[in-house]
């Protein structure tokens, strides 16, 4: 499948509108409406007459916002000086830390760890503002499913806006050109997986006579392995055991069985080598720049950029979505997620008027009329209308513009992760991974649930299971040392955490 990316490309709206009927409201006009063009329509509507500076801090993963015709349409509407604080992803929680240490904190913040100690702590010492009301007042981010406004809340109450997403949403890739090449199907077992990542290290899946590839692509602390361990039923965050108790995933039998899968197929060349040291913009720039073969914990959304750079670098390849691969006993899917990703929050400090146009910005950003500007861009702009109702989007101008990064919420939108910008054909795979991922999600049943002595715990903890992993799967200690971490864990605050666990689940199934 050759995918180069031209100027102007002729995108297809059906994908992007199916979501209207799944959720039995209009989250984008259809076919037949038009854009919002670039005019003043709405202008100071929130009714504030004073001009009012507004900051909003989120990672970025794509171009950087500029400031363009949606960037001050939004300045115009809401009657603020607007400032998008995009965060390169992989400084973003550095950079929070700081941000939130120095005391000065933007106007609205994405909170993107969760559940979260720390976030708890920061509630509980009153700084930031409870939002019950206000979200009550805001009638688009009121078409949140109600299970996503339980996951979010904090005793009881809501100090943040979900930034939401699909349940499941994740993808496992491979390259199917190189499938080809060696004579391979398409595995469907982590057994097959496992035969494959050897093959695309040592049988020259590209054919170009050099020993310059390897099976799969993953990075530090064992990240993008998520299929793996749900293959091998190690739990998504706890795991209910077999006498009904729960038990973290960190030291679940399971856990330890695909460590051991990951050990044996690193011993035998399959996985990379530098996996230690890789940030996950470095784990992509392996699948992009034609090193690696599999991606086995990828994201739907991503599939667009990786496959428009890997046709940069291969014109030829064919990188394509499938299956989660089972396991020994036949389990597979993905963690399910919280159904968002993110959540805004804001400074108690924040004045009663400017708390009200901020809500006001963020409830317009999940509506109708932002959605369509985040995906599409301004008319005349950013893309054309075709006469059969589909858009032409400049992709240049839209991606020099940062449109997306421009307008950093979004409504709840199960098909959220199709690209609108990307080909027709990279659109469709992605809906129909989404449609194939949507009921293979392994729930948590103890999601939302924060230990008390986690705050504590809880960090040093997740730093001893890292160290840890990347010990035994690169064999710089026995296999059998994972006995002995798992001791260490309980010792050091995972058995008092999963006492608090157990003791609140209980609770749950009365």
């Amino acid at each position: 499948m050759t995918n180069r990316w031209s100027k102007w490309l002729s995108v297809s709206t059906v994908t992007a509108f199916t979501a209207t009927t799944l959720l039995g409201c209009s989250m984008v006009p259809g076919a037949e409406d038009n854009p919002p063009a670039a005019s003043k329509e709405g202008a100071s509507d929130s009714g504030g007459t004073k001009r009012l500076k507004i900051s909003m801090m989120f990672p970025l993963y794509n171009e950087p916002p500029q400031k363009n015709e949606v960037w001050k349409m939004i300045e115009d509407k809401f009657n603020i000086e607007f400032e998008p604080m995009a965060v390169p992803n992989n400084s973003y929680e550095d950079k929070l830390k700081v941000t939130l240490a120095s005391g000065d904190m933007p106007d609205i913040i994405l909170w993107t760890k969760y559940p979260d100690p720390e976030l708890n702590t920061y509630v509980a010492q009153g700084a930031f503002a409870p939002l019950d009301d206000l979200i009550k007042a805001s009638p688009n981010i009121m078409k949140t499913p109600q299970g996503i406004f339980d996951n979010i809340k904090i005793d009881g109450k809501l100090y943040g806006v979900p930034r939401t997403r699909a349940l499941n949403r994740s993808a496992v890739m491979i390259r199917k050109d190189w499938l080809d090449n060696l004579g391979l199907p398409v595995p469907a077992t982590m057994d097959d997986v496992y035969k494959t990542a050897v093959k695309f290290t040592t049988d020259d899946p590209d054919k170009n006579g050099k020993a310059d590839t390897f099976g799969i692509a993953f990075g530090e602390n064992v990240s993008h392995m998520d299929p793996l361990f749900m293959a091998f039923d190690s739990g998504a965050g706890w795991r209910v055991m077999e006498d009904g108790t729960l038990m973290n995933d960190a030291i679940t039998p399971g856990k330890k069985q695909a460590l051991e899968w990951l050990r044996k197929l690193y011993q035998d060349g399959g996985l990379d080598k530098d996996f230690a040291v890789l940030k996950n913009t470095q784990v992509w720039e392996k699948l992009e720049g034609g090193k690696a073969g599999i991606l086995l914990g990828g994201q739907t959304s991503d599939y667009a950029r990786y496959v428009e750079n890997l046709a940069k670098v291969d014109p030829k390849a064919n990188l394509i979505m499938i299956k989660p691969p089972a396991g020994p006993t036949g389990k597979f899917g993905y963690s399910e997620t919280s159904g968002f990703f993110g959540e805004w929050v804001i400074p108690a400090k924040t004045d009663k008027d400017k708390l009200k146009r901020i809500m006001e910005l963020l409830d317009w950003q999940a509506g109708d009329e932002a959605y369509n500007l985040k995906r599409y861009g301004v008319e005349g702009v950013h893309h054309t209308k075709n006469a059969d109702g589909t858009y032409k989007i400049n992709v240049d101008k839209y991606k020099a513009d940062g449109v997306d990064a421009v307008i950093a919420h979004n409504p709840y939108d199960p098909y959220s992760y199709v690209v609108s910008s990307a080909p027709a054909a990279v659109q469709k795979a992605q809906k129909e991974n989404l449609d194939l991922v949507r009921d293979m999600g392994i729930k948590n049943p103890a999601l939302s649930f924060v230990a008390p002595s986690a705050p504590d715990k809880q960090s040093d903890l997740n730093k001893l299971r890292d160290e840890e992993y990347v010990k035994l799967v690169m064999g710089k200690v026995p296999m059998d040392d994972f006995d002995r971490f798992v001791q260490e864990w309980l010792d050091k605050g995972g058995r008092q955490i999963t006492k608090e666990t157990n003791d609140w689940y209980k609770t749950q199934k009365k």
